[in-house]
């Protein structure tokens, strides 16, 4: 599909002398369970939705270098929960206060998730409005921070999955562009053709892979138990939980867990006054993060011990955006490549990539929990390469930005966050390289079912 459009004025929001609106200094380094305690949403974890209204100013390129190509990859924006989510919720509710086994506070909630559950049902994992407003706003500040990119005539390239609410990611991501381009050229399509490289570690590259995601989160499970109040919880919603769990046959981790998640995810919603109040206390929301995260970190981190190699198929990514990007610089005809995707194949790149040091090995749920707290996904998370150059010098420099900040790899920079793109070509190539032996070794051939990067 191909757009163009007429330059418009920055919208206020960035009409900042070129820069995007601040934010203050972060505070000190306050232990995961701290930062939820002062903010409960961060409890979302992969459903928290990040001030993305805000970001912090960057620092200055190198003298005479200016950004010329960006490679994206980014997470889909805020979301409804699932239907799955919602149905089971209002299925436990209602057949409690059908046998009447609900607690005052138990009645008074299932008759407010009634009334939620009518509208959310009918919004199964869809994107919301802040969702499409979080696209186009990062799209916006994208533009502002380093219009040099959008100077002349831009063509981009922008594929995404083929579920819904990444699809409408991707349009709004590309009607912010559109608000500040003169002249813009832009590839879209979406198909599941793009999954062994937008999320290969659910594409067919990846079938008969050993790292089954039941075998591998099995442990969760008893630590779930151990670390989570769940009869507490229970007894502000059923007068006697044991009977309520086994009279409708509740899988009690699984309510709790569907629970913290359409909680969590309110935010994606609005700031409308929760109805949920009381059900969890604050205490309750870090012991379930803490438990309901170690699942995820069981087959997505490089967690030890744990076999998954769902980071290791994510280098089919990496070598996509390497492979591109030379391609790019070299022809010159594409100056922006957008992908756009989910959660469960983000975390696995950067941690393939080991940016931030994601990618270090964890050996504990508790490690894990403050080593990559989960809301450093967060709906609209993004992952950006700016790659800069000069007219003097030779060497083409890079700039990498996670959910909009400033970040790094562990190999030596050129000046502050720069590093130089041969630099990184070569470590991103060794990674590659690694993990594809690691996959070959666990299974075998690679290229599965004609999919072949």
């Amino acid at each position: 599909m191909k757009y163009r459009f007429v330059l418009i004025a920055l919208l206020p929001l960035l009409s900042c002398g070129g820069r995007s609106p601040e934010i203050p200094a972060e505070p000190e380094k306050l232990s995961s369970q701290e930062q939820i305690l002062r903010r409960p949403d961060m409890a979302g974890g992969l459903m928290y939705v990040y001030d993305y209204k805000t970001a912090p100013a960057l620092t200055p390129s190198p003298k005479g270098y200016k950004p010329f190509y960006i490679s994206h990859y980014g997470r889909h924006g805020a979301r409804y929960a699932t239907n799955a989510q919602y149905k089971m919720v209002e299925k436990v509710l209602r057949g409690a206060a059908e046998a009447d086994m609900l607690t005052e506070r138990g009645k008074k909630f299932q008759e407010d998730y009634s009334e939620f559950f009518k509208s959310a049902v009918y919004h199964d994992g869809e994107l919301t409005p802040i969702g499409i407003k979080q696209e186009k706003t990062i799209a916006l500040r994208m533009a502002s921070r380093f219009p040099e990119v959008f100077k002349g005539e831009t063509n981009a390239v922008a594929i995404s999955t083929p579920v819904h609410r990444v699809i409408l990611s991707m349009a709004s991501f590309i009607d912010g562009l559109q608000e500040v381009d003169k002249s813009f050229d832009v590839d879209e399509s979406y198909s599941e053709a793009y999954s062994p490289v937008l999320r290969p570690n659910f594409s067919p590259l990846a079938d008969g892979r050993p790292d089954k995601m039941d075998e591998v989160v099995a442990p969760y499970i008893p630590y779930f138990k151990e670390t989570v109040d769940i009869e507490g919880i229970l007894a502000r919603i059923f007068v006697n939980p044991k009977e309520a769990v086994e009279a409708l046959k509740i899988d009690e981790i699984l309510l709790l867990r569907n629970l913290a998640d359409i909680i969590g995810g309110e935010k994606c919603l609005g700031d409308e006054p929760s109805f949920f109040e009381g059900i969890f206390t604050a205490e309750d929301r870090v012991a379930l993060a803490r438990a309901a995260w170690y699942r995820i970190y069981r087959f997505l981190l490089n967690y030890k011990d744990s076999g998954t190699l769902f980071p290791d198929f994510s280098a089919y990514t990496l070598k996509d955006i390497v492979d591109k990007a030379d391609e790019d610089i070299a022809s010159g005809d594409v100056q922006l490549r957008l992908r756009f995707s989910h959660d469960s194949a983000l975390i696995p790149f950067v941690v393939c990539l080991n940016l931030n040091g994601f990618g270090e090995s964890v050996f504990s749920p508790e490690e894990a929990f403050e080593r990559f707290p989960l809301w450093e996904m967060p709906m609209g998370g993004s992952f950006q390469m700016i790659f800069y150059r000069s007219r003097k010098a030779g060497d083409v420099l890079v700039k990498f930005l996670w959910n909009e900040k400033e970040a790094s790899i562990p190999i030596a920079a050129a000046e502050g966050p720069y590093y130089r793109w041969s630099d990184v070509r070569n470590y991103c190539n060794g990674q590659i390289t690694n993990s594809l032996r690691k996959i070959e070794k666990a299974f075998g051939q690679n290229e599965k079912n004609g999919h072949s990067l």
